[in-house]
């Protein structure tokens, strides 16, 4: 749900809250901080691939924070944690890939509900094509001001442009995450964009959320919360 800048800012941010040499492969880390993103390159895209590739399948967002929807979602992480661990080689993909989905929980818990509560005081549903519409603008314009005001945003782009594209098992295809990765650097590093300010959701709560969700995946990942180690 949040922004790829943001998902990408967010990972640098744990990173640097990690024992040095945590992250091997810091390219592999930012690339698979972005990588559940990339099932919109899949032909045929619809809404439910995302939610798989988020393990979101049947968990809506306007409810996910009920407690049958939380433990699923993290019985899911839990179990791709799991299932990853032991991979040697790219290991610090799949780390990035779950910094990406917990990102994700923390915006939807957070972020997202507020901005939700404004809606409702100016008469607009989540179902709304308004409701849509202005959140999207805010979290495009709240990557574009970080993307032109964070200072390792520059080692991001770095990483991101010499980095080996790998596939996701069933989830998503080497063709898919290559595609995607070239678009996220042609959208915030090569195409020039009008940074404007946001209107709901200030640039301020974002770098508030940005910190706050990269100490709590740093701890939670680290395995001192309610998942297993992963850092």
């Amino acid at each position: 749900m949040a922004g790829l800048a943001t998902h990408l800012i967010v990972a640098r941010e744990v990173v640097q809250l990690l024992p040095e040499d945590t992250i091997h492969n810091i390219g592999q880390f930012y690339s698979g901080s972005i990588a559940p993103d990339a099932i919109h390159a899949r032909e045929g895209f619809v809404r439910a691939d995302k939610k798989h590739t988020h393990l979101r399948d049947n968990i809506p967002d306007d409810v996910f924070h009920e407690k049958e929807n939380t433990r699923l979602f993290h019985k899911r992480i839990t179990n791709l944690i799991l299932k990853y661990r032991g991979e040697k080689e790219y290991i610090d993909f799949f780390r990035g890939y779950l910094v990406h989905l917990l990102t994700d929980e923390l915006f939807v818990l957070s972020i997202r509900r507020e901005f939700t509560e404004k809606m409702k005081q100016l008469g607009i549903a989540s179902g709304d094509k308004e409701y849509y519409a202005y959140i999207v603008t805010d979290m495009n314009r709240n990557d574009f001001l970080l993307v032109e005001n964070y200072e390792g945003i520059m080692e991001i782009r770095h990483h991101l442009e010499n980095v080996e594209d790998i596939a996701i098992g069933k989830l998503l295809s080497k063709d898919e995450i290559h595609t995607s990765r070239n678009w996220v650097i042609n959208r915030y590093f090569l195409k020039p964009n009008r940074v404007e300010q946001p209107v709901y959701i200030t640039y301020d709560r974002m770098l508030e959320f940005i910190h706050m969700a990269a100490e709590d995946i740093a701890f939670r990942l680290s395995g001192r919360g309610n998942l297993p180690k992963l850092l």
